[in-house]
């Protein structure tokens, strides 16, 4: 009789632990359910580094090739005195890696390459930018995006003359590069850099 008491009150505390472990499971369903789904983390850019005098700044999302190209800029500025036209070949290297690298922008509006742009045209520049190549790239502040878009994986100064742009001091520059994976994209051309006040900025390129 004992023995079957003792089955009975363990088939008992069985049931009861399970039950315990049902409602407890139906709770936390329950509680997730009320808070809705996480909210996804955003992607943002960090500063890593910057030659704040210029303007030129490095963060955690530009590549590895940028990374290279902007210590080598900063060989050039920090020297006794700059040689223009390597920080000219810098500054063009910089801008083509950044401009023609999709793969790291967070959105269409990510415009690579600004900040060595005149300050005069950086907002033609933008909007250009924004209603040609960059028009179809999709959004990423998620880290989500499911698209193929190039990387830059060698920049190549083929020459770098100096002359004038308009009222302007200037290099010209032709300059050629390389991908990741071919896409189609640009691969040649021609930028002016004009010098004011001491500081390189790209006016234009050309397909020359």
């Amino acid at each position: 009789m004992k023995r079957v008491i003792n089955k009975r009150r363990i088939f008992y505390v069985i049931m009861i632990i399970l039950m315990i472990g049902i409602v407890i499971t139906c709770g936390v369903k329950l509680f997730m359910d009320f808070r809705g789904p996480k909210e996804k983390e955003t992607i943002t850019k960090n500063k890593l580094d910057a030659l704040e005098e210029y303007g030129y700044t490095l963060d955690d999302l530009d590549t590895p090739l940028y990374k290279e190209y902007f210590e080598e800029l900063k060989g050039v500025l920090n020297s006794e005195e700059i040689d223009y036209s390597k920080y000219a070949s810098s500054i063009s290297k910089l801008f083509i890696t950044d401009f023609y690298t999709l793969s790291n922008k967070l959105t269409s509006s990510d415009i690579g390459g600004e900040e060595f742009v005149h300050k005069n045209i950086v907002d033609n520049f933008k909007m250009n930018a924004g209603d040609t190549i960059y028009n179809h790239v999709k959004s990423n502040v998620y880290g989500d995006r499911v698209q193929d878009l190039p990387t830059v994986s060698s920049v190549t100064i083929n020459s770098v003359e100096e002359t004038n742009y308009n009222e302007y001091s200037a290099y010209k520059v032709n300059v050629s590069w390389e991908y990741e994976v071919d896409m189609g994209y640009e691969k040649a051309g021609v930028l002016y850099l004009v010098k004011d006040d001491n500081k390189l900025y790209v006016v234009e390129k050309t397909g020359e």
